[in-house]
């Protein structure tokens, strides 16, 4: 299946597609459940800037949360699962039966390696571990600390406990699971004591199985991915492109090709794309503007970025700061089909302050003094818990807000 379109049509749907246009979330808790459900992964991110960045995702489209809020929910009420899927994310419960094939095989590369070594350099390690979770969890590292288990200093890349080392190997192997955060500390138990029994005991797919699964989930979650290049988008799913599944999925019509015009690269969709656009079409936009977390997967795709929205754009925290372009923690801001401006930002908790380092608008943006965009920043505060924001010129804008 090949679709044609151009480049704003390309701009509707993968706004509809990722519940930026066209969908309307109530606020708080539901909207958590709706949105989380809609988007089907969270990436997750430790730096706590702007609150944490599945925070931010959440934020940009729905109204009346704070940092903290999702991971919580998610956790309490069972709705999802900590796993690799793009990177690490917070994945819906459903899937659970899919990912059990991953950690079968294994899990993470990398974490499967650190676990090689850790069997070579201390055997027993993940057997006591392992039961020390089964007596005492749902317990973290601090508290394997306490009960001084598995202690011994291990230096890989970065120091750490042999403790730690083989929790993460056994939650990447499956046989535990995140039961809940405090803080963004993970705390494990025993997967059969957080996965309900109904998804422990349901099939495993075959291998093959997965990987076709997985591809068209992947497609679904990022809206239009680029078929060629862009490695970040493809994380986990390398091997994927060469063994021509994609080529088979799109002549079954499973998946779309999407060729836009004035665009050299072709992009996937999901095979209900057109109706999708045509959704799209139905709806105005709805004249609020976004602020979007640096791994919404509106922005996953810098080639899609590029060529779609005509937006450059570089997360560039791990950059050291003489070679940083924008910033340090840098937030998209999002105007309808266009990106209006960017900024650069961290919340002080103790004080309530938004510091505004600095905004940038894009060619035809918007100033940060404009009214639509004074009530978006009203907003975020709001949603950070804050006070007060300031600007590097010395500009402030109320805290008033009275929501989308």
């Amino acid at each position: 299946m090949e679709l044609y379109w151009t480049r704003e049509e390309a701009r509707w749907y993968h706004l509809y597609s990722l519940g930026l246009h066209g969908r309307s979330y109530p606020p708080r808790e539901e909207g958590i459940r709706r949105c989380f459900t809609d988007l089907d992964v969270l990436q997750l991110d430790p730096l706590p800037v702007l609150g944490r960045s599945h925070d931010l995702v959440i934020q940009a489209r729905v109204d009346g949360t704070h940092p903290g809020e999702v991971l919580d929910l998610v956790h309490r009420e069972r709705l999802g699962f900590e796993y690799w899927d793009k990177m690490l994310s917070l994945i819906p419960i459903r899937h659970f039966p899919w990912f059990r094939v991953r950690m079968e095989a294994g899990g993470n590369r990398w974490e499967r390696e650190r676990e090689e070594r850790l069997r070579r350099e201390h055997p027993e390690a993940l057997e006591v571990v392992y039961r020390a979770v089964e007596e005492h969890g749902p317990l973290s590292s601090t508290e394997l600390r306490e009960l001084g288990i598995a202690q011994e200093a291990r230096r890989a890349w970065k120091s750490t406990r042999v403790a730690n080392v083989a929790l993460i190997a056994l939650w990447n192997r499956g046989r535990i699971s995140v039961a809940y955060r405090k803080n963004f500390r993970r705390y494990f138990d025993l997967t059969e004591r957080v996965i309900p029994a109904l998804l422990l005991d349901s099939p495993f797919p075959t291998p093959g199985e997965f990987r076709e699964w997985f591809l068209l989930k992947r497609v679904r979650d990022a809206g239009l991915l680029p078929l060629r290049g862009d490695a970040d988008s493809w994380a986990s799913l390398r091997e994927v492109r060469r063994g021509g599944l994609v080529e088979r999925l799109i002549a079954a019509e499973r998946l779309a090709l999407v060729h836009v015009e004035g665009v050299r690269s072709s992009f996937l969709a999901l095979p209900d794309a057109e109706e999708g656009l045509e959704e799209a079409r139905r709806h105005r936009f709805d004249g609020c503007i976004r602020f979007l977390s640096p791994l919404d997967p509106l922005l996953w795709s810098r080639k899609a970025l590029r060529e779609l929205w005509g937006f450059e754009y570089a997360w560039e925290v791990y950059k050291p700061p003489a070679k940083r372009r924008w910033g340090y923690y840098v937030l998209p801001v999002l105007y309808g089909d266009r990106f209006v401006a960017r900024f650069d930002a961290k919340y002080e908790t103790s004080s309530g302050i938004l510091r505004v380092f600095s905004y940038r608008e894009e060619p035809d943006g918007l100033p940060w003094s404009h009214p639509t965009v004074t009530a978006a920043f009203q907003r975020f505060l709001r949603y950070l818990g804050g006070e007060k924001m300031l600007f590097p010129d010395g500009g402030e804008i109320p805290s008033q807000y009275d929501g989308f």
